[in-house]
């Protein structure tokens, strides 16, 4: 499908990504651009400086050139703290238009907010947790529950902004104030002992300070640091002399004069909250914009639903993920879950097709039957037809139970013509949970005629030329 380029403006940066939407509903990035502007250096009296305003117009015209020669017939331009706040706002929104053909939409706090959670939800296996995105102007931070966005509130602790703010005073001074503003956000104890997720350039050079060496963006989504590691990180950057810290292994050195501030937000929240760990995503604002996009093109029903009921391997269901995300079925996941959803080995297994993944989380199979309609199938081994009996239909749900028990019982016979069981030999308990999914679901897939998948490939002849 035809390519789209975003670009994202912050008080420190301005960055351009130019993605395809694939016809299986996949996206890919084509190519990504990133240039250090400094809009919101010099801000104090609220205005833009014209030699940073020049300097976005001389990056945007650059921007320009190349979306247009990959083809992009469309550029999504957002800006957020440092024109949002700008006095000269107008001027800088005419110039950038008038010279470089970009039109931006300035976004809200609560907007940034919402596209950076898009980025994260969108990419990471995340059910509950607490997002911040340090920008160069402010710090945005979302409360996470049940993967739905609770709370968001946009504080001014940008990295640009409080270290010209507190250029020459003391750490202590600057840990005081940022603490001081977290501090008073009503509901941030609501996310007490919960993972926090890093979004943006500050906790992206917190995974290249970690590893020690640049970091590409795969290597970065996903990687979880203790909250230990990531103070003594922070420590390490404090302590080193502001002239120093581009020398640090894995410094971003366009960033060592700002990373001490541009981690402050995270250093107070882990503080206050007592979080166990940073889990690091490696997109932002721009990537939550194309989702967005993304999904109002190819918004459709799912084929097929999976419903875990339980599970207790991570293992499991991280196979299963992989499976939903290749047949693109839905897959919904009842509580009590026997893991956490940040588990590595959850995510290990099901590599990174979390990006392609539509999952929905309940508090119970009430819940569950209270928030969906549709047929329902039950796989369990005590069914009397063979799955390969049942007739499925596009938008059925499948249901499995967890490893050691399998499903309810009294939901048994209460169904008994919708149960359906893999035939096996006598003494076979039963397959392994995802070997099951996947038998069922390529079967539900096969009666509705594989929709929306690849059924042939021509690479065994390409090989052969």
């Amino acid at each position: 499908m035809q390519p789209i380029a975003v670009i994202d403006l912050g008080s420190n940066s301005v960055r351009m990504s130019i993605n395809a939407i694939c016809e299986d509903g996949k996206w890919r990035n084509l190519a990504k651009y990133r240039e250090t502007v400094r809009l919101g250096q010099g801000m104090e009296d609220g205005l833009l400086r014209a030699e940073a305003m020049e300097r976005v117009v001389a990056a945007l015209q650059k921007f320009a050139l190349a979306a247009a020669s990959a083809g992009c017939e469309e550029i999504v331009a957002t800006a957020t703290q440092a024109v949002r706040i700008a006095k000269n706002r107008e001027e800088f929104l005419a110039m950038a238009e008038e010279r470089a053909g970009v039109r931006f939409r300035v976004l809200s706090g609560e907007e940034e907010a919402r596209y950076s959670f898009l980025a994260v939800t969108e990419t990471l296996p995340m059910e509950s947790g607490l997002i911040f995105d340090t920008g160069g102007g402010s710090t945005e931070i979302m409360l996470v529950k049940n993967r739905r966005l609770i709370h968001s509130v946009s504080t001014p602790c940008g990295a640009v902004m409080l270290t010209e703010r507190f250029s020459g005073r003391p750490q202590s001074e600057l840990y005081a104030e940022v603490a001081r503003v977290i501090g008073a956000v009503p509901w941030l104890s609501e996310a007490k002992g919960l993972a926090i997720y890093g979004v943006g350039g500050s906790a992206r050079t917190l995974g290249c300070l970690f590893k020690g060496r640049k970091l590409e963006l795969p290597e970065i989504n996903g990687l979880e640091i203790s909250a230990g590691a990531a103070a003594a990180i922070y420590r390490r950057v404090d302590e080193t002399p502001a002239a120093e810290r581009a020398k640090i292994k894995g410094m971003d050195a366009s960033r060592a004069d700002v990373i001490l501030a541009g981690l402050t937000p995270l250093k107070v929240m882990a503080d206050l909250l007592e979080s166990p760990k940073v889990v690091l995503c490696a997109y932002g604002v721009k990537e939550g914009v194309f989702f967005e996009k993304k999904n109002e093109i190819i918004k459709k029903e799912p084929t097929l639903n999976v419903v875990l009921v339980e599970p207790e391997i991570p293992q499991n269901t991280g196979n299963i993920a992989r499976t939903c995300a290749a047949v693109g079925a839905a897959l919904h996941l009842v509580k009590p879950l026997g893991f956490e959803i940040s588990d590595k080995s959850l995510k290990r297994a099901g590599l990174d097709y979390w990006s392609l993944l539509d999952v929905h989380y309940y508090d119970s199979l009430d819940d569950f039957f209270a928030r969906t309609s549709g047929r329902c199938f039950y796989a369990t081994t005590k069914a009397a037809q063979a799955y390969t009996d049942a007739a499925f239909q596009k938008g059925d749900y499948i249901l499995f139970g967890k490893e050691t028990a399998g499903l309810p019982e009294e939901l048994l016979r209460a169904h008994p013509e919708r149960c359906v069981r893999i035939p096996m030999v006598g003494g076979a308990r039963s397959l392994n949970l995802g070997n099951s999914v996947a038998v069922i679901a390529y079967e539900a897939m096969r009666q509705t005629g594989f929709p929306g998948l690849k059924e042939k490939s021509n690479r065994l002849s390409e090989l052969s030329e």
